[in-house]
């Protein structure tokens, strides 16, 4: 069984052993090496996982992406917790060592930086104006093969503040592509260790002596390195924002809570599945009155951000009505990177035959969204009936967003998993900080087997461990890492 959480030896607070400080120089050769072997691809439109097609160096980067996942796995399993000087060193590091990267785990950067020189130098609006109208733009050779909006479709995915956020940079950073992508990974490594630091805040009021081991889980975690300086996601600023109204919660500051949740809705959509449970919290803390009050509030909140937001933007407003009304994420099916939930619903329909027709898509979106009410509800019970608490809050937060990733989206990506990653550690309970564990190992392999197969390839390993434990007829490890004596 996996290590219970409980009360940390008080030795276990020294300096970095033997063995951690071998974990840490295993990190450390491992983001070297992504750094190194980043740029020995010399064709830069095609250098991404996606499209390489040279077998030796993505076998190279599979090797050191695994080796990254054994490392955070041994950490777990750690009995002793390293200095925070010790971690944040090691931590640093890495962080550098991706930040000075090419990244090689998705394109999004470069639609980043496309849209922003869209409306910063081609002065159109990305909302309304598809981005292969530019094929001439010496930029386009980077973007075009990317599947990121269907051809002669504008960019609509995100929200207008985000949009923002790219003609801004682009104002920035002028002419030069490098420049830009170098400061979006600049600008989501400052979101990272932003997040880093409100979410040490939120452990050390809420998680006792835990604190510190969750605290090494979180800074030391490979997909939150690679996601954020190596490839410059846009989540870091979700996982940020979601945080922050976490920690304002926690120190009683719930309007600044809802006006986070606000401004996250106008950076990307999905966070909006958080306020119901925001909302709750509120009934059960200070009854009705109050919760339709944060209601009002929040509401207002979200009415002011999207004027402002929208206001440079005219005419952008049917486009994001229609983002709400029917994502791009969300409107197509893509069997190979569905949910392993998705996926075995998926295969097992057109096993049966029923995708021949119509039909069958039908059924199949609404049996998603049907299994997404069913699980929403069931966490939104399990919110109410539980006593009024903080602890309860971030359960909430964890459960609803994984739900919304493993059972609307159909394109399921590591970045995806960035907010229900940091929240899960933050529940500091071993249940969520399992599945913390076990999500940033499938993201990282998801890179290469996408991530039901993944799912299916750890699945496999566990079965094997147990048959190999039961065969043997003895423990292989502590039942209790926690508490157990070095």
């Amino acid at each position: 069984m996996p290590p219970q959480a409980g009360p940390v030896p008080a030795d276990a607070l020294q300096t970095a052993p033997a063995r951690l400080r071998l974990i840490g120089g295993a990190y450390v050769l491992c983001c070297g090496a992504i750094l190194i072997a980043s740029f020995l691809k010399s064709d830069w439109a095609r250098n991404d996982f996606e499209r390489f097609d040279n077998l030796p160096l993505l076998c190279l980067f599979f090797i050191l992406c695994a080796g990254l996942c054994g490392a955070y796995a041994t950490v777990y399993f750690q009995r002793r917790v390293p200095s925070d000087g010790f971690v944040v060193a090691i931590a640093g590091m890495c962080t550098a060592l991706l930040l000075l990267s090419f990244p090689v785990g998705s394109r999004d950067v470069f639609a980043y930086a496309f849209m922003g020189k869209m409306w910063g130098q081609h002065h159109v609006n990305p909302y309304l104006v598809a981005p292969d109208q530019f094929r001439e733009d010496p930029w386009f050779g980077l973007l075009s093969g990317k599947s990121f909006v269907p051809a002669g479709t504008p960019f609509s995915v995100y929200g207008p503040l985000f949009v923002a956020q790219t003609w801004l940079v682009d104002a920035l950073a002028g002419r030069s592509l490098w420049a830009v992508v170098w400061m979006y990974k600049a600008w989501a490594t400052v979101l990272w260790l932003s997040s880093v630091w409100v979410a040490r805040a939120i452990l050390q009021r809420g998680a006792g002596a835990r604190a510190p081991r969750l605290f090494v889980l979180l800074v030391w975690n490979p997909l939150l390195w690679f996601e954020g300086a190596g490839q410059a996601h846009n989540d870091m600023a979700m996982a940020l924002l979601l945080v922050g109204a976490l920690w304002c919660w926690q120190t009683g500051r719930c309007t600044a809570a809802f006006a986070l949740l606000a401004v996250s809705v106008w950076y990307k959509w999905y966070s909006i599945v958080f306020v119901p449970v925001f909302l709750i919290e509120t009934w059960k803390l200070a009854g009705r009155r109050a919760a339709v009050g944060h209601a009002l509030g929040c509401a207002a909140w979200l009415l002011l951000t999207g004027v402002v937001s929208l206001a440079p933007l005219p005419g952008a407003l049917p486009a994001v009505a229609g983002e709400w009304l029917h994502p791009q994420k969300m409107s197509g099916i893509y069997p190979f990177e569905l949910s392993p939930v998705l996926a075995a619903l998926f295969w097992s329909f057109r096993a049966l035959g029923l995708f021949s027709g119509p039909l069958g898509y039908a059924l199949f979106n609404a049996s998603r969204f049907s299994l997404f009410g069913v699980a929403a509800a069931l966490v939104l019970v399990r919110q109410w009936r539980s006593p009024p608490a903080f602890a309860a809050l971030v359960e909430a937060c964890c459960l609803l967003g994984l739900a919304a990733f493993m059972l609307l989206i159909t394109q399921l990506w590591p970045w995806h998993l960035v907010t229900v990653i940091v929240v899960g550690i933050l529940c500091a309970r071993e249940p969520f900080v399992l599945t913390a564990i076990v999500l940033t190992v499938l993201g990282m392999l998801s890179y290469y087997l996408t991530f039901a197969i993944a799912a299916l390839a750890l699945l496999l390993a566990v079965a094997a461990l147990a048959a190999l434990r039961w065969l043997s007829g003895r423990e292989l490890y502590p039942r209790n890492l926690w508490d157990a004596t070095p």
